[in-house]
């Protein structure tokens, strides 16, 4: 099927288990991409960027899975793309290199295909200009990213404290260099609104939180104007809710999403897995500042084993039930960030409600 940068594309399959062995993901993800013809370089780097934040095994479903880059990297070289050519890297920022390789599987899992998981952040980064940037004017990102010819994201589909989802809009987080990489917290960008960061805007969660959202169209734009060709590719057979981290469960999901727009491919995502993208913060801002539509119904959104644009009604059939809940930290433990009427629940609670006391007003409850 001849590939068309507006669409996104689902290829699916049936688990019902919460881990899977190394070829399931691999003959998975091979399948999926073998329906798509992509419109590959003829020369240039080929980078595959799979989301491995942190040092953690596979079957965690913290970090994408090393099975699933390994049927990517297999059609890649079917379709004669020469090994040298083919990168697969992630930004890491911390010294136990071979280490986080090792645990998550990349080791192992990459060798036989004569690759490494290799740490971005080594080769030194590149400014982009971003045009109109609310938080960010400038980015540095790392220098793989900004010269390749071809850019495939390979995020993990799984919930997060902040930004709810994380798929193929955050995932990119691991390109920049840091310290600007680390965007969920107070930068020096932020300094000058830091005494305001636990106010309340009227979108209906804090600055801090809001501000986090522009962070990611921010980045979404600046890849934009390097003009790179992209493809996102989500390993969804299992996914996870929770925190994004150590807190959740593992959920099989079974399909995997593929799609040039990065907010497309999260709107869908994030309504497969039972959550409300037009509730979504970072979603929201993104259609905002005209980087995509938060409406299901507005994406054509096509069935890669018949070929068929699937109809709303279709995909409601496909969403996770019970949804996976986004967690985030609160006093005594974790609280989901929807409420059970589907309205949503500030980020960091506690200190948006320690701001709102000193200020004499009212708490907002979970």
């Amino acid at each position: 099927m001849n590939f068309d940068p507006t669409c996104v594309y689902i290829y699916r399959t049936d688990i019902s288990t919460d881990t899977a062995p190394f070829e399931h993901y691999r003959e998975f993800a091979a399948t999926a991409l073998r329906h798509l013809d992509l419109p590959l370089p003829a020369t240039g780097t080929i980078l595959l960027n799979p989301n491995v934040t942190i040092t953690a095994p596979a079957d965690q479903r913290i970090t994408t899975h090393p099975g699933f880059v390994a049927g990517l990297v297999d059609v890649l070289l079917e379709r004669g793309i020469e090994r040298e050519r083919l990168i697969v890297g992630e930004g890491h920022g911390k010294p136990d290199e071979q280490e986080w390789a090792r645990v998550s599987g990349f080791t192992d899992g990459l060798a036989p295909l004569g690759l490494d998981l290799i740490n971005l952040d080594n080769a030194g980064g590149i400014e982009v200009d971003i045009p109109d940037g609310v938080v960010f004017q400038k980015l540095t990102f790392c220098r793989q990213v900004t010269e390749c010819a071809f850019y495939i994201n390979v995020p993990v589909a799984k919930c997060h404290n902040l930004s709810l989802t994380t798929l193929a809009m955050k995932n990119t987080q691991g390109t920049v260099l840091s310290p600007q990489r680390h965007m969920c917290s107070v930068q020096a960008e932020d300094q000058p609104f830091a005494e305001r960061a636990w106010e309340m805007t009227d979108r209906g969660y804090s600055l801090h939180e809001e501000r986090f959202c522009h962070k990611q169209s921010d980045k979404a734009v600046a890849r934009l104007q390097m003009g790179i060709p992209q493809l996102s590719i989500v390993d969804g057979l299992i996914g996870r809710d929770g925190t994004g981290f150590n807190q959740g469960d593992n959920r099989p999901l079974g399909w995997t999403l593929l799609g040039a727009s990065e907010v497309l491919v999260d709107v869908v995502g994030t309504f497969l897995m039972g959550l409300d993208p037009q509730a979504t913060p970072y979603l929201q801002i993104a259609a905002e500042r005209g980087l995509g539509t938060t409406r299901i119904d507005e994406i054509d959104v096509v069935d890669l084993s018949i070929g068929d644009r699937l109809d709303a009604v279709s995909l409601r059939r496909m969403r996770s039930q019970p949804p996976l809940m986004p967690l985030h930290r609160v006093e005594g433990g974790h609280a989901a960030r929807f409420r059970p009427d589907g309205s949503l629940v500030p980020w960091a609670l506690d200190r948006v409600n320690q701001h709102r006391e000193e200020q004499h007003l009212p708490p907002i409850a979970a």
